[in-house]
């Protein structure tokens, strides 16, 4: 059986061979939303990353819990803050932060909550939560009894209990899926699109983004231009690279997914087999932290739930190793993979017929009979060889797409593609497939 360790020297093989053509470096268009101001003239407020918040004065608006609105502060423990501060007096209008008589409300990116206060605030959650909580009285702007922008009973995303009546922005009785009045987004299933064609969203590509990882590289992040065009929650894709390749050799495939309205993180070493997280894993959860970051273009439109893992060679063999995180939930490694029976959700192994550095009867089939407990399907593109599908719309390309639609946008429709007694591409003469745990 082929090993990774045994590949180091493929690509000075592919160049020689003449099979290796980098494409063109990626443009960087870095947008980004500018973050609200502190408020001013509080009695205290929560610093930025703090682990936990000062009580809340009783007199002027602060980002702590004063009595008059504040502007775009802090709020209660920072934007990093483990715990809110203690609220303010109540008042008459909610502000910026968790205003309650009681309430120990958790700042914006908390994870902790207290209970809830007389007014409602700006993240105030009983239990903690992103978007809100149980509230105060009178609604504050994430509601609570009286309802708010993003109100939830026990904390989430978005939506919730809602309150008898609305407060600022919140909903008479709450959603539990519809967009917040804050602009945050909702996750659900997404309607169906071409997965041979590129989807309905202009593309952006960010370069040098995320963290430093351990070999000195960093991250390129290839996302639909206007995040917001849809209400919906946009999916994750985790990309690595083949060996000795960087982001830009796979260009299109990447902004194929984007298109889509995949946020798509890549990162640019050659080696991503690599990390401790592996370098998949620390691009992923940047992207889910940036969530709640207010100055990053992510901020409330990240599915922090859909997070797929895709990869080509060794990146491919990597895909599959940090398949087994739980924040993971599909994989798709392409010419090379390897079995486990720790896969946290189905996995598509692709291959190519025409690949004889890592032929589809080598690590890719022993990779499919080594994996158990999920759905699996081993699909050989007949075409394909080992380089010569990604540069382009081709079908692995197109199978890549259609399974992360299937698996991360609920799409449906695309479902028999892969599943069910006679799915599309068991049906496909340019594809010979083996499964499991997929009849139906």
């Amino acid at each position: 059986m082929h090993s990774m360790n045994h590949r180091a020297e493929w690509v000075g093989r592919l160049i020689a061979a003449g099979l290796w053509i980098p494409v063109a470096s990626i443009a960087c268009s870095s947008e980004g939303a500018s973050s609200g101001s502190m408020n001013t003239g509080g009695a205290t407020t929560g610093g930025v990353g703090s682990a936990a918040g000062p009580a809340g004065g009783a007199a002027i608006g602060g980002g702590s819990g004063g009595v008059s609105v504040g502007k775009g502060g802090a709020s209660v423990g920072g934007t990093l803050g483990t715990t809110g501060g203690a609220g303010g007096a109540p008042v008459a209008n909610g502000g910026a932060a968790g205003r309650g008589a009681t309430g120990a409300m958790s700042g914006s990116g908390g994870t902790s909550g207290g209970a809830a206060g007389t007014l409602g605030g700006a993240s105030g959650a009983s239990t903690g939560g992103v978007s809100g909580g149980s509230g105060g009285g009178t609604g504050g702007k994430a509601g609570g009894a009286t309802g708010g922008k993003s109100s939830a009973a026990t904390g989430g995303t978005s939506g919730g209990a809602g309150g008898a009546t609305s407060g600022k922005g919140g909903a008479a009785a709450g959603g539990t899926g519809g967009a917040s009045a804050s602009g945050a987004c909702t996750v659900g299933a997404w309607p169906t699109a071409d997965p041979t064609k590129a989807g309905p969203y202009a593309t952006t590509t960010e370069t040098n983004v995320g963290p430093t990882s351990s070999d000195g590289t960093r991250f390129t992040l290839v996302r639909p231009t206007n995040l917001a065009e849809t209400s919906l929650c946009h999916p994750i894709i985790t990309w690595g690279n083949g060996s000795g390749a960087t982001t830009s050799f796979y260009t299109n495939l990447l902004k194929q997914f984007a298109s889509h309205g995949f946020i798509v993180i890549s990162s640019d070493s050659g080696n991503v087999q690599q990390g401790n997280p592996y370098f998949q894993i620390a691009g992923a959860q940047w992207v889910i932290e940036q969530n709640d970051v207010a100055s990053s273009p992510l901020y409330q439109r990240v599915d922090p739930h859909h997070v797929g893992a895709t990869g080509h060679s060794r990146g491919g063999y990597a895909t599959s190793e940090v398949g087994r995180d739980s924040r993971i939930t599909t994989t798709a490694p392409s010419n090379g993979a390897i079995g486990s029976n720790q896969m946290k959700g189905p996995s598509l192994i692709l291959c190519g017929g025409k690949d004889t550095f890592v032929p589809c009867d080598d690590d890719p089939l022993s990779a499919f009979n080594g994996t158990s407990g999920v759905a699996v399907m081993l699909a050989n593109s007949h075409g394909a060889d080992h380089t010569n599908w990604y540069g382009n719309l081709s079908d692995i390309a197109v199978a890549m797409t259609a399974w992360m639609r299937v698996q991360l946008m609920d799409d449906t429709a695309l479902r028999n593609w892969f599943y069910g007694a006679s799915c599309q591409l068991c049906a496909d003469s340019d594809w010979t497939v083996q499964r499991k745990m997929m009849d139906q």
